[in-house]
């Protein structure tokens, strides 16, 4: 549907003709440039997709005041996490975690000496159970790793 003229591209949208010349230079879509007595043409659908964009950029773009104020609101939750102990700092849990996969490391190579002597000769159905125990004490033994001092490097 084409609109004949400011007057009545702004008559649709229920603006000034003033409003109308603010939207062109912010680009709002001109089928066809008039000129002096030759009022300009409008594609309506055009238009309305243009202004629905317009809306949604507004809606979506963060100001800066938006932007602080989010940093803000996202500092202060963090800090009342971590107060809660919902948040631990990283350099306070990789030491931990250090110490923990060295003691399961450690742990896990000891027993599989034990395993290969105490399998020697076995079946399979007796090899699979001396396997299942084994990664059922390793696994129990993962599980315990915030157990594990910051420099124990010793099974748990």
């Amino acid at each position: 549907m084409v609109i004949s003229g400011q007057q009545g591209i702004a008559d649709m949208f229920g603006v000034s003709r003033e409003t109308i010349d603010n939207w062109q230079r912010d680009g709002l879509p001109v089928a066809k440039r008039g000129g002096p007595g030759v009022p300009s043409e409008y594609d309506a659908p055009a238009c309305i997709r243009w202004m629905v964009a317009r809306e949604l950029r507004k809606v979506r773009e963060e100001s800066p005041a938006d932007r602080l104020n989010r940093v803000k609101a996202d500092a202060i939750e963090m800090d009342l996490a971590e107060r809660r102990g919902q948040l631990i700092p990283t350099d306070a849990i990789e030491p931990k975690l250090r110490a923990a996969m060295i003691s399961a490391r450690e742990a896990f190579l000891a027993d599989r000496n034990r395993i290969a002597r105490e399998g020697a000769g076995k079946g399979i159905d007796e090899l699979e159970q001396l396997l299942e125990e084994a990664f059922t004490v390793f696994l129990a033994r993962m599980s315990r790793w915030a157990d594990v001092d910051d420099d124990e490097e010793e099974s748990i």
